[in-house]
């Protein structure tokens, strides 16, 4: 007989669902503010497959399940489990499990009706009743607390909580509880009459539920580590509740298992610094440990020093920021036979699967096979015996199994650009050590905002990205807290689409999308909201907070809203791709009526520049380039946005620097955006070459990030900006079977390269002296709308030597032809 605890450990973290007051009534349709189960349960069966879950339940039969009470009957109808009875009873798996993520679909009957899915609960046959522990919440009543948080059989409601249902301790926050329960997005969370889909997951002490994609409760209590997974029937006599797609993901998940592997590397320098230590230079920072091959001249007993950073000659023990260092002792044998494996000592937060302080969504593991990596690139090392050679210490390094350094490439007439560009590129390959793209070194989490950028300058340098989508469903499911990286989820899908072109994969994503918009926090006007709690945390404009150019926050705030548009807008297209019509529509509707409100509330028509939001006059460079690089400002308008963002400086971080040089690269300011790439002082990709670092930095500077990471890939931009704009080659449409080919020069008098795709590499090789001309080969399948500079003089362009219909606007000739194949192309 298992016990039944009643110690109550303190209250480390609840939630309260970071929602904003928002005033106005909402007018989005309910059907894509979240998900949609279809009433066949086998698109959402596939789609849990295709999200990496494994059945609990096989559609046919209850193997793996058990009854542990002497009445209620279970049967399993049309691939759906029905309970049935007149008193409670739950339906409970074989199998314990401690740390997972289980989602089940339930369906409460009609009339008086209450269920919820039981984990880490405990079974004793010999009490009246038989299963006890936590218990998500599914509340068929006017209440309304479905996605709460109850201790069946024990200690009652924990979140929320209420006199006489909960012990002492869970009503200190019994007026917070509530008060999220009642939000709107937690209340109307429940599909009362159709199927919902209850996640929760359970990491630790630490436990988090899901109702359609509302997060209702997040919570820490250690009373039950592991235990098993129930179902519920409340006891109400002839009533059915049915259950279908219950699926579970144990953790943690380790991604590098199964995309990474561990690369040997000799070492490009050895020098000794005097007669008891050694250094050695790796030449570029990578994620690995060391192999040494025990010294044949007599045992070795010493320690070993890894670092990111030189001082004076030595590494340096004491670096700024996160910048790393790390040091472990070995005992090795003698003779030259054998090697050990030397590794740092693992960061606390490398590995945390939830934080100490408050909740944070997982770091990702590397296997335990390895041993710890940490990024390093010189190493020394106290009291060796004799002579250390290049054979007898080796890097491990961890990188891509698959990535390919011959899949790209990228020159062009400026050195520094080239430079900027390789930093980059390798920055890149030196961030997969993961298997999913993650913020550096600090925490080894994956972030929306981060994930977008490392995923497009994955695309640009990489022909076999599997990294992409694996990071996006992890971000599904370990979503982080700022208001605009929800949205970068919608681009990640967007751009895998873009990418791959696979319906399939899309399709078993699209509905859960759905809560990514911020529609939930639009109102009449479609423009989203912003509460206190919003305009002080959550709302992010840039990081970190010196980099906003004073942007003024306020309760609609531009930046926000952009994203929300650009959002809806790409959501409209994944709508149409995957044959959802009516919401392709009902988002395009959406987005024209808050580009409305957007550009009537928010332009300065007296200054021609955007706002920082609703209630202030100041106009950051933010709410003037986000705005233009999702194409949100009207024609008449642009020119005077971009000729005032010309006469500024870098005024945001490596972060929004992708939007800024975005907007400037389409809109014929091309020159300016690299003048700010390579631009002298502390702001630019140029300081980070002259520092020697060898992977692209989490901001311009430390003095401007005192805690920054020195291996960042939200840093490493230009490895994509440089080929989708100075070569020029971006997907026109998905799978880039038609592709837009828009090179622009930027004052360069030539620029070549290679761009991976799935269809296999786009070569571009332009020059743009007294003509511009352009070698474009295309691989087969492919079609490319060529878009090219209009140099002066210039009367129409040539294609093989024979000119043909193109239309000259706005300093450029767009070709009325599709291309296909290998073609000179000249503009004289």
């Amino acid at each position: 007989m298992l016990p039944r605890p009643r110690l109550v450990l303190p209250l480390l973290v609840a939630m309260t669902a970071m929602l904003p007051d928002v005033s106005a009534q909402l007018s989005a349709p309910a059907s894509l503010l979240k998900p949609v189960l279809e009433a066949d349960g086998s698109a959402g069966f596939k789609a849990m497959q295709s999200l990496g879950y494994t059945p609990l339940f096989n559609g046919k039969d209850l193997s793996g399940w058990r009854n542990p009470y002497p009445h209620g009957e279970a049967k399993v109808v049309d691939g759906e489990i029905h309970l049935t009875g007149n008193d409670k009873f739950f339906l409970v798996t074989e199998k314990q499990y401690t740390d997972f993520r289980v989602s089940v679909e339930i369906h409460l009957p009609e009339g008086p009706a209450n269920s919820g899915v039981m984990v880490r609960c405990h079974v004793d046959p010999t009490e009246k009743k038989a299963v006890f522990g936590y218990q998500a919440e599914c509340d068929g009543s006017d209440r309304r607390w479905s996605g709460g948080l109850y201790d069946e059989a024990r200690r009652g409601w924990i979140w929320p909580s209420t006199p006489g249902r909960s012990e002492e301790v869970f009503l200190l926050h019994e007026e917070k509880s509530k008060e999220a329960f009642a939000q709107p997005a937690i209340r109307d969370a429940l599909n009362r009459n159709g199927w919902n889909r209850f996640v929760i997951t359970c990491i630790e002490d630490r436990i988090s539920i899901e109702v359609n994609g509302v997060n209702t409760v997040d919570f820490r209590d250690k009373t039950d580590a592991a235990g098993y997974i129930g179902i519920q029937h409340h006891g109400e006599d002839g009533q059915t509740y049915r259950f279908r797609n219950l699926f579970i993901k144990e953790l943690p998940i380790v991604p590098a298992s199964k995309t990474v592997d561990l690369t040997n590397q000799s070492p490009v320098s050895i020098e000794k610094i005097d007669d008891s230590v050694t250094l050695v230079d790796f030449g570029k920072v990578a994620f690995g440990n060391l192999s040494l091959r025990n010294p044949e001249t007599g045992p070795y007993t010493g320690t070993i020093h890894f670092g990111e950073k030189l001082k004076e000659g030595r590494i340096d023990r004491n670096p700024p920021g996160t910048v790393r260092y790390g040091a472990s002792k070995l005992n090795a044998g003698s003779g030259g036979q054998g090697t050990s494996i030397v590794a740092a000592p693992v960061h606390p937060r490398n590995i945390e699967q939830t934080g100490s302080k408050g909740s944070h969504p997982p770091a990702a593991l590397t296997p335990e096979s390895w041993q710890p990596v940490m990024p390093f690139r010189w190493v020394e090392i106290e009291g060796w015996p004799g002579e250390l050679k290049a054979e007898d210490i080796t890097r491990r390094a961890a990188f891509a199994k698959r990535w390919n350094e011959d899949a790209s490439s990228f020159e062009c007439s400026d050195p520094v650009l080239n430079q900027i560009y390789g930093l980059c590129k390798y920055s890149i390959k030196a961030t997969t050590f993961a298997g999913v793209y993650v913020d550096g070194d600090r925490e080894r989490i994956p972030y929306e905002a981060d994930a977008y950028l490392n995923q497009l300058s994955h695309y640009a340098t990489d022909d076999h990205v599997e990294m992409a989508a694996v990071t996006f469903d992890w971000l599904m499911e370990n979503g982080t807290w700022p208001t605009e990286w929800a949205p970068h989820m919608v681009f990640m899908a967007h751009a895998e689409w873009m990418d791959k072109g696979d319906v399939d994969w899309l399709s078993a994503r699209y509905e859960l999308l759905k809560t990514k918009t911020l529609l939930q926090r639009s109102a009449t006007d479609g423009l989203v909201r912003s509460g206190k709690l919003d305009q002080t945390k959550n709302d992010i404009v840039d990081w970190p907070k010196g980099e906003r150019d004073g942007f003024v926050f306020t309760e609609i705030n531009t930046v926000v809203n952009a994203f929300h548009i650009e959002a809806m807008k790409r959501m409209a297209e994944l709508a149409r791709a995957v044959g959802k019509e009516a919401d392709a529509k009902a988002f395009q509707d959406r987005v024209a009526v808050a580009k409305a409100a957007f550009q009537k509330t928010l332009f300065d028509p007296h200054s021609g520049l955007y706002r920082d939001g609703i209630g202030t006059d100041h106009s950051s460079v933010h709410a003037n380039f986000i705005p233009l690089a999702f194409g949100l400002v009207p024609d008449e308008n642009v020119q005077g946005v971009v000729a005032w963002l010309r006469e500024r400086e870098m005024g945001c971080s490596v972060y929004a620097a992708q939007y800024l040089l975005d907007a400037l690269f389409a809109y014929g300011a091309e020159a300016k955006a690299v003048d700010l790439i390579v631009a002298d002082g502390d702001r630019s990709w140029k300081h980070m070459l002259d520092s020697g670092t060898t992977i692209s930095w989490e901001a311009w500077d430390l003095k401007y990030k005192p805690n920054q990471d020195w291996n960042h890939a939200w840093g490493a931009a230009p490895a994509n900006l440089l080929p989708r704009h100075i070569l020029g080659a971006q997907p026109a449409e998905a799978g880039w079977t038609t592709v837009t080919i828009r090179p622009c020069p930027a004052g360069l008098t030539f620029a070549k390269g290679k761009v991976p795709t799935a269809l296999g590499p786009i070569e571009i090789d332009w020059t743009n002296e007294s003509s511009f001309q352009l070698d474009l080969k295309l691989p087969e399948g492919m079609a490319a709308k060529v878009n090219l500079p209009a140099t002066h003089g210039s009367s129409g362009v040539w294609v093989g030597g024979e000119q043909v219909d193109a239309t000259r606007a706005k300093g450029r000739w767009l070709l009325k032809q599709e291309i296909t194949g290998s073609n000179r192309i000249e503009v004289k």
